[in-house]
């Protein structure tokens, strides 16, 4: 009996200190490579009518998009809304088959993730690097919800980048899904 209460109370204290030791900054990054040069990759990042074929969001429920004006590049917005949640999409720089940076503000803008998504040219191959950042846990017992979010965009960026890998690298597929 004692034996059980002093691991309960070893578990509880665990659970009060863990937390202290996590990233104040959680960012998530997923790297690929695929078998084309960035030229090939780029329209399939910069224009946000193309994420929907490669990203994983809308698999799990309906979502629901709409654009701005600009679709590519700098100033682009994707407006899109799910019977949970709804968010805004936006480039915020683009350069040409190097890489975006951009941000993506869910629930009204009380969650704000930045990101971006690097071409680095290898031979015939190119390394795709997808990676984000969210706003600074100060209450050390949020990281808690940092480390759930952090597994699922994981997972979530490993998905879509092997989506993206299998769009680019099938023949006569990516020439007609980018243009």
């Amino acid at each position: 009996m004692k034996s059980r209460r002093s691991r309960l109370l070893l578990f509880i204290a665990f659970l009060l200190a863990f937390p202290f030791f996590l990233r104040r900054r959680p960012r998530v990054e997923q790297r690929i490579t695929i078998l084309a040069p960035p030229a090939a990759i780029f329209p399939f990042l910069n224009d946000l009518r193309n994420w929907p074929l490669w990203t994983v969001w809308d698999r799990r429920e309906q979502i629901d998009y709409e654009y701005g004006t600009t679709t590519a590049g700098d100033g682009a917005e994707q407006h899109w809304a799910s019977e949970h949640m709804s968010g805004v999409l936006r480039i915020l720089k683009s350069e040409r088959d190097e890489r975006i940076d951009y941000e993506l503000a869910m629930g009204d803008g009380t969650y704000q993730v930045v990101g971006r998504i690097e071409l680095h040219p290898d031979g015939a191959c190119t390394r795709v690097v997808w990676k984000c950042a969210w706003d600074l846990a100060k209450n050390p017992y949020r990281r808690y919800f940092d480390l759930v979010m952090r597994w699922m965009m994981r997972r979530d960026y490993a998905a879509g980048l092997e989506n993206l890998k299998a769009l680019i690298e099938s023949p006569g597929k990516s020439s007609e899904a980018a243009a």
